[in-house]
């Protein structure tokens, strides 16, 4: 996938893919297409990676519209310091207050997820705090969920874990949401790590 079409073909899916390894295969070779190493700002980065993600889920039979297991929510919430406003360098010793909102694709979403709270915390606040992907079969059940949008059922959020000297620090998470029960399983939560995974390493940080 190369030249003009790159981004006019990139939500296109190959004929009779039907497992969730190739669909996820083909999406992270996709989304190698659309961020060419080096010069990516996150901004722009992002907003291309939640559209292709979302864009896919649409496109793949599993997450239908049709059987209610459609996928209504892909996207990013970040690490203030990456913002104009936040304060540079990152201070990876000491959590922020919260995860602002990134790029995404979907219904409007909650502004910030709070990481200091006396509430337990939430799906993408659990992942960013412990730097472990973490999934939600039923958001219902989950100890301080924020319901963004009330017809989420289930959710996955994985870390993005940028190293920065020896260490690997927590500048945002991925969040997906599915309208159906138990949404997501081993295989999306590879998938997902590998396809963060590529975009830790195309998008210039800045950090």
């Amino acid at each position: 996938m190369t030249g003009s079409g790159t981004h006019a073909d990139a939500l296109a899916l190959p004929a009779g893919l039907t497992s969730k390894v190739a669909f996820y295969a083909h999406v992270g070779e996709t989304l190698e297409h659309l961020l060419a190493p080096g010069g990516n700002d996150w901004v722009t980065a992002l907003a291309n990676s939640s559209s292709l993600l979302f864009g896919s889920y649409e496109n793949f039979k599993r997450w239908g519209r049709k059987d209610g297991k459609r996928v209504n929510w892909a996207g990013f919430y970040l690490h203030p310091a990456l913002f104009p406003s936040g304060t540079k360098p990152l201070d990876s010793a000491n959590l922020p207050e919260s995860l602002l909102l990134g790029p995404f694709q979907g219904r409007p979403a909650c502004l910030t997820i709070p990481l200091m709270s006396s509430r337990p915390l939430g799906v993408c606040a659990s992942a960013f705090v412990s730097k472990a992907p973490v999934v939600v079969p039923d958001v219902d059940k989950m100890p301080g969920h924020i319901a963004c949008d009330g017809v989420t059922r289930s959710e996955i959020v994985v870390p993005i874990l940028v190293p920065v000297g020896d260490a690997l620090v927590a500048v945002g998470v991925l969040d997906v949401d599915c309208e159906a029960l138990e949404g997501f399983d081993d295989e999306d939560r590879a998938g997902l790590e590998a396809f963060v995974a590529a975009l830790v390493r195309l998008v210039d940080w800045k950090l």
